[in-house]
């Protein structure tokens, strides 16, 4: 993927210029590992053999281990975003985010972000000529997005992003038509025409850039995070590749076990590489000059058990190092586990989910209130503070089971406990009922409501009609 120089974009000033020549600069810097990384969590890498004990004929035999993967998406599937809670005011967020399929966004997002160490989000305005314009929200991997960070402002100075390109099935390059370059006032669409580069202005009024990152375990001296796949990680895959293939060598072999040929001739292996004895089943071979049959013995066979063994030692560093279970990584136990060793085994990913929910938690804020803003064409610093108040929640990380979580919340509102907490809506998703069956259960509510009230009027009446025919006779 080449991008534009900054020189040949009509119409971009020099101060944008400098911001995107910068950009461009960290992310080339960055892009050949970024690229390693996502290699890894497709399961793409390269088996990097040790020149002993694999033979030169098995080199290039294909072999999968796809445990990066399951350190990226073992703790994804347990950080999920669950929608933002909002005031009445800012409602209109429901649409926004079912607009841009938001909930299915973040998850792509976030996938990225733990493969690379950070994503982006963007949000911009399309100005339709209505009363609010359509807000779209956008993301961005590390491979086709970079961002300068401000130390003072504690956010992104500058960013750019590829939004749109044109890949050649044939060799699978990307050629970008369209980058945006997203500054303090201001979206630059960057996009390439039959005459070159051209640039265009759209100001806005957030007084920053309207893109955010979200970023995995920050640090003052690496405020873009780390990545799941890191060097460690990918230390124990390689070893993981080569002892997976020294297994299926191994296991070749010991349904061929090794034989041996005593007082036989060196004739006998001229026509044959020494490759090929060790691996054939029979040999035809006649008495020697003396009289003498050749002695033909095998050796025992190899045993599997070292393999496994070493197998079962990589997966318990792994674990180690990215907190998922050893059963996760396909290490079954002889005995099995208690429900107490179990959860234990699973605690530490849970509290890295809480951490992953709480640093996203805080980017989900302010892209929630930048969409805000644009809606509601205001400045961010404008907003009072029941437009601004909005949160993003997300599912337990520990997600217990429907039984175990029923049973706590009956405790909840069981008196003495706070009963009323039974008639809201948070009641019901804590009881472990997804979106979709609330909503049908609380229509189904007001429906059952509805009916008695008219009853409740209709008895009403009749009885006030009866008072009053007896009144009269």
């Amino acid at each position: 993927m080449i991008l534009p120089s900054p020189n040949e974009i009509a119409g971009l000033p020099t101060k944008e210029q400098e911001m995107l020549a910068k950009l461009l600069e960290v992310w080339e810097d960055k892009l050949t590992r970024n690229k390693l990384q996502e290699d890894y969590y497709n399961a793409k890498n390269r088996l990097k053999d040790m020149g002993i004990a694999i033979p030169p004929a098995l080199q290039k035999f294909e072999m999968v281990v796809g445990w990066p993967a399951k350190a990226v998406d073992s703790l994804a599937v347990r950080a999920r975003f669950d929608g933002f809670i909002t005031t009445d005011e800012n409602s209109f967020m429901d649409d926004v985010l079912e607009y841009n399929h938001f909930k299915i966004l973040y998850q792509q997002a976030e996938t990225s972000e733990l493969t690379h160490s950070c994503s982006f989000l963007t949000v911009t305005a399309e100005d339709r000529g209505e009363e609010h314009p359509r807000i779209i929200m956008s993301a961005y991997t590390a491979t086709d997005a970079a961002a300068l960070w401000d130390r003072r402002h504690k956010r992104i100075k500058c960013g750019m992003a590829v939004v749109d390109g044109i890949r050649d099935p044939k060799t699978d390059d990307f050629e970008p038509t369209w980058v945006n370059l997203y500054t303090d006032d201001a979206v630059w669409e960057i996009k390439k025409t039959d005459t070159g580069w051209t640039s265009k202005r759209n100001r806005h009024s957030m007084g920053r850039p309207t893109m955010e990152p979200l970023v995995y375990r920050p640090s003052l001296s690496r405020p873009f995070g780390k990545s799941r796949i890191n060097r460690a990680v990918i230390s124990i895959t390689d070893e993981a590749v080569r002892t997976t293939l020294r297994s299926a060598v191994a296991a070749e072999f010991h349904t061929s076990p090794q034989k041996y040929l005593l007082g036989a001739e060196d004739t006998l292996f001229e026509d044959n590489s020494t490759w090929e004895a060790y691996i054939g089943n029979i040999f035809a071979i006649s008495k020697d000059e003396d009289g003498d049959v050749p002695q033909f013995g095998q050796l025992p066979q190899g045993s599997m058990q070292p393999h496994i063994d070493y197998m079962r030692s990589l997966a318990a560093r792994f674990s180690g190092e990215t907190s998922i279970p050893l059963s996760e990584l396909g290490i079954v136990s002889d005995n099995p586990s208690s429900a107490e060793a179990i959860y234990a085994a699973k605690e530490s990913l849970v509290i890295e989910a809480e951490s992953v929910n709480e640093t996203n938690g805080e980017a989900l804020k302010v892209i929630g209130r930048m969409a805000i803003a644009f809606f509601l064409d205001k400045p961010l610093e404008e907003l009072t503070p029941e437009e601004a108040d909005i949160v993003p929640h997300f599912r337990n990380p520990a997600m217990p089971s429907i039984v175990s979580q029923a049973d706590a919340m009956v405790k909840v509102v069981t008196p003495p406990g706070a009963s009323w907490i039974a008639e809201t809506d948070v009641y019901l998703e804590q009881m472990g009922f997804d979106e979709a069956t609330r909503r049908r259960m609380l229509k189904e509510k007001r429906l059952i409501q509805g009916r008695e009230m008219a009853a409740a009027i209709l008895s009403s009446r009749s009885t006030e009609a009866s008072d009053g025919a007896a009144v009269e006779r």
